[in-house]
């Protein structure tokens, strides 16, 4: 299935879907094929997920190591600027719901481009903690952006698409901190800056194949009808499945963050080793994710998915702990031990969230709730960084068995949170063609 999502990049890969106008669909019992502006929305997704990983994977070494920042203040800059971006999330999805997901997504991507050559200058706490700020707002709004692009391009084969987003997305950002290995080996300054302002023309690239991407699907921008707004806030179902993921998504600065610096600060390895453990997931994320997101497919899977995802998340903490103290070869393989660990129960919890996600949103307010769904996880990402230096680098172990407990818990009571059938638009939202004012798939050539 990983391997189908690959080759649903190379174009004419669709033999056997018949041509002509109108929704593109498999014969029954087939397999789904990627039509070509789906093809084409894919790689655009690749290219910005490689920068990603340019990005992801090298960011807490650089500033720490040549922006001299301690690791207090590159938490708190990503706070602050995160902080920032997170007040703006529901207006943001709101806006997508009004002027199209498209335009948001292109503009985002072309003002991230712009903050991430700033980046690449940052030398002090104020600077960074503005770029931070620029950044975490650009990132913000193609979050909101990105799965209502999704949602309107996946012609009516929603779950199949969002797999392989998923799939391509953690593609990208394997290709990416290979990248940014290579960057720490040669451990420069020019060879930071190198990578960052490859990401920065890895987002002017994508946005210009996502406009070509909407364009072959017949892709037309209109304002919406005027609506309720805050739908998504009167959702508790969703509200309630939201904080849940927020709460478990401090996987990812655990990760990003808290991972390579404890390895470097603390074990001592070298810095393209920290890199090489991102690189790692991002791999093991590629092939996995497709075979564990088959079997969620309802709220109460999704529950069970974010329970074990929890326990796993426990067993990842433990093993980080016990690596320092171990020989440096056995402090190594116990933190390579760790991201395996951790990136099944990663792959259960991007499962069970995009059900949340994508299950209980509504046609008509698609990124209002994503710019809600992205609040939770946002706050993660937000208050991870500077709670995970706390914790960590603060506290040390006991932080860390603290954390330990936050994801025990939270993974224990998710079942019962999130019982409960699936609504009749949930099934539409699944299993129909998605018909937008932001594009429309009439007349889709292969």
């Amino acid at each position: 299935m990983e391997f189908q999502a690959l080759r649903s990049l190379v174009p004419g890969s669709r033999k056997g879907v018949a041509g002509g106008s109108g929704v593109k669909k498999a014969p029954a019992g087939d397999t789904y094929r990627a039509t070509r502006p789906q093809q084409i929305l894919l790689f655009a997704l690749l290219i910005n997920a490689t920068g990603s990983g340019l990005y992801v994977a090298s960011a807490p070494i650089y500033l720490v190591r040549y922006a001299e920042l301690s690791e207090y203040e590159a938490g708190l800059g990503f706070t602050i600027g995160s902080a920032i971006a997170l007040v703006m999330m529901a207006h943001f999805g709101y806006i997508c719901d009004r002027m199209g997901a498209k335009l948001l997504y292109i503009v985002s991507c072309v003002a991230y481009a712009g903050a991430m050559v700033a980046f690449a200058q940052v030398r002090d706490m104020l600077t960074f903690t503005v770029v931070a700020t620029a950044t975490g707002i650009t990132s913000g709004a193609s979050a909101v952006a990105r799965p209502a692009l999704v949602r309107q391009m996946s012609n009516g084969h929603l779950r199949w698409f969002r797999t392989r987003n998923r799939v391509v997305n953690n593609l990208g950002m394997a290709l990416g901190a290979a990248g940014a290995i290579a960057a720490l080996k040669v451990d420069t300054l020019f060879a930071f800056q190198v990578i960052y302002l490859i990401n920065a023309a890895s987002f002017v690239v994508c946005s210009a194949f996502v406009l070509l991407a909407v364009r072959s699907a017949g892709g037309v921008v209109e304002a919406r009808p005027t609506t309720r707004k805050w739908v998504a806030f009167r959702d508790r179902q969703f509200l309630r499945g939201t904080v849940l993921n927020g709460i478990i998504a401090l996987q990812y600065p655990m990760l990003t963050f808290a991972m390579p610096l404890w390895a470097v600060e603390v074990i001592g390895s070298p810095p393209w080793l920290a890199s090489g453990y991102v690189l790692l997931n991002t791999v093991l994320i590629v092939l996995l994710q497709s075979r564990i997101s088959r079997g969620i497919q309802s709220l109460p899977l999704a529950g069970k998915a974010m329970k074990h995802s929890g326990v796993i998340f426990t067993l990842n903490v433990v093993l980080i702990v016990i690596a320092p103290l171990l020989s440096p070869l056995m402090a190594t393989i116990v933190l390579g031990l760790s991201v395996l660990v951790h990136s099944i129960g990663e792959a259960l919890h991007a499962a069970a969230s995009q059900e949340v996600y994508y299950g209980m949103s509504t046609d008509e307010s698609q990124a209002e709730y994503a710019g809600v769904f992205w609040i939770g996880q946002g706050l993660a990402l937000t208050a991870g960084p500077a709670l995970l230096a706390v914790l960590c680098f603060g506290l040390g172990t006991p932080g860390w068995l603290m954390l330990a407990a936050i994801f025990l818990v939270t993974g224990w009571v998710s079942p019962r949170i999130l019982a409960g059938g699936r609504r009749p638009s949930e099934q539409s939202a699944s299993h129909a063609p998605v018909m937008s004012a932001d594009m429309s798939v009439e007349g889709v050539k292969s």
